[in-house]
């Protein structure tokens, strides 16, 4: 039943269309399906059959859903654009493959010279807005029309030769995404840098791919932008990241058949390259900038809200970041987000919370006024704290615990959550790119050695900090999700909690 009111919500706008395709008799029980899916109130299938026969019906009802879900598949095809303006590639794609299914359609009933017209005409938006694979199958329609039932030398020729074109340039497109995917593939199972021989190889498709000069989709271009990232991404190489984003951004930007959504995805990575080499008003201009040009409260606009929340957090701009946090928290968006996002948002708003109780953002009565509410023991039963992922933000959320347990003087707290921060860190951090959050957690198990003593803490950590300063955040390799606020600033915290 949850795919049908899935599609019943998504097809609230064509209900007289459907209506038009079901039984006229009332209590048909197709009819009355329908009016179970379109109505407020959810049901699961039991229910559904009581409601529908009285009893359990499996096989009839069966049949039933099958034909109710068949034809609010067909009624998506018949949707208005919704996206906003800033999605219009996407738009028009649609409604390319809109025409692609007319045409096969009116192929299928003879209505060939009506179908071969509109093939036509699609056939050139198709090329513009780089469709690859509806070019191809437009082109073969084409192809096979002027070959066969309509012998045009000339429109065959034409036709015989775009499908050659985009053929190799679906090659191409194919042929760079497996690439992008192999790589991300290697990367998800190991964040170490890559060996050796896997480097060689990646380098190798970048030479290749580099080569393709007269493939210019905007797919392809995007896919081999994308393997020269992932690339350097696997070398934490910060400054070829943010070149190459800033030279294919600006090119991309130029032309004439852009995509937003790329170049929006682009944004981000100049972001987070900026972030990472410490240049973090540029990364906060991106972010102001992209913020006004996307929709309030959209998936994208969060992104890219994030990473400059991020850099106002590391330069210390905390009268910003709290006005920002506050404007993602209490945007309508934010109910729609997905519980990573949420949880990393959430996390961000605790550390936020930290840094005002510390004082370090103002009068802390009056500022605690002003953020959205954070209470620390209703996040941690909402997460998995100690989940298997351990790219996640584990260790912020428990650093974070530590920080208000200190604020709270609640030592023995502290004292036993030390046994399961050194098992974390001794599974999970034992790499160099982990080198700053290892440091961070020898400190603060030091300090429970210490017995919370403000001299003995700084004499048995001294040697740590050290370390910790020597190894800057700026192009540190480290996950910056995971550093929410530089270790710096939340040892200062935490220090002071303790005087």
């Amino acid at each position: 039943m949850q795919t049908l009111f899935e599609l019943a919500r998504f097809n609230l706008e064509v209900k007289p269309i459907i209506e038009a395709l079901l039984p006229n008799q009332i209590d048909n029980s197709l009819t009355k399906l329908y009016s179970i899916v379109f109505s407020d109130k959810i049901v699961n299938d039991s229910q559904a059959m009581k409601i529908l026969y009285g009893k359990s019906n499996l096989a009839t009802f069966s049949r039933v859903k099958s034909k109710l879900k068949d034809i609010l598949i067909k009624a998506t095809l018949l949707h208005s654009n919704k996206l906003e303006p800033e999605y219009s590639r996407v738009n028009s794609s649609m409604n390319q493959y809109r025409y692609t299914i007319a045409v096969k359609f009116l192929t299928q009933q003879k209505i060939t010279r009506l179908a071969i017209d509109i093939a036509e005409r699609a056939i050139v938006k198709a090329i513009k807005y780089d469709s690859t694979e509806n070019v191809i199958i437009l082109a073969r329609m084409l192809v096979r029309h002027y070959g066969s039932k309509e012998f045009d030398k000339k429109k065959l020729n034409k036709y015989l030769k775009i499908e050659r074109d985009y053929l190799n340039i679906l090659y191409w497109e194919i042929r760079a995404e497996n690439y992008y995917l192999e790589l991300q593939s290697i990367q998800l199972k190991s964040f170490a840098k890559l060996d050796k021989a896997t480097e060689i190889k990646f380098k190798n498709y970048v030479i290749e791919l580099d080569k393709m000069t007269n493939i210019n989709t905007i797919f392809f271009k995007d896919l081999r932008y994308k393997v020269k990232i992932a690339l350097y991404e696997s070398q934490n190489d910060y400054n070829s990241i943010f070149q190459l984003s800033d030279k294919t951004y600006k090119e991309l930007i130029k032309s004439k058949n852009k995509s937003n959504i790329i170049l929006q995805n682009i944004n981000l990575r100049r972001a987070f390259a900026l972030i990472q080499l410490g240049r973090f008003e540029e990364s906060i201009s991106i972010g102001t900038k992209d913020m006004k040009n996307l929709p309030s409260g959209s998936l994208g606009w969060y992104f890219i809200a994030h990473y400059k929340l991020k850099a106002l957090l590391y330069k210390a701009d905390y009268g910003n970041a709290i006005k920002l946090i506050k404007l993602m928290l209490e945007d309508p968006g934010f109910s729609k987000l997905g519980g990573n996002h949420k949880e990393l948002f959430g996390a961000t708003l605790g550390y936020i919370h930290l840094i005002v109780n510390a004082g370090l953002a103002g009068d802390p009565i009056k500022m605690v006024k002003v953020l959205p509410e954070f209470k620390i023991g209703k996040f941690l039963n909402a997460i998995p704290v100690f989940s298997k992922d351990k790219l996640g933000i584990n260790v912020s959320i428990l650093l974070m615990h530590i920080g208000f347990l200190l604020q709270r003087k609640n030592y023995n707290a502290i004292i036993d959550r030390i046994d399961s921060l050194k098992q974390y860190a001794y599974k999970y951090l034992r790499k160099d790119d982990t080198f700053r959050s290892n440091c961070m957690i020898k400190m603060v198990v030091q300090m429970t050695k210490a017995d919370f003593n403000p001299i003995r803490t700084e004499r048995y950590t001294s040697d740590l900090y050290k370390q910790l300063e020597q190894v800057k955040l700026a192009g540190s390799g480290e996950n910056i999700e995971t550093e929410i606020i530089p270790y710096e600033v939340l040892w200062g915290i935490m220090k002071k909690a303790i005087q």
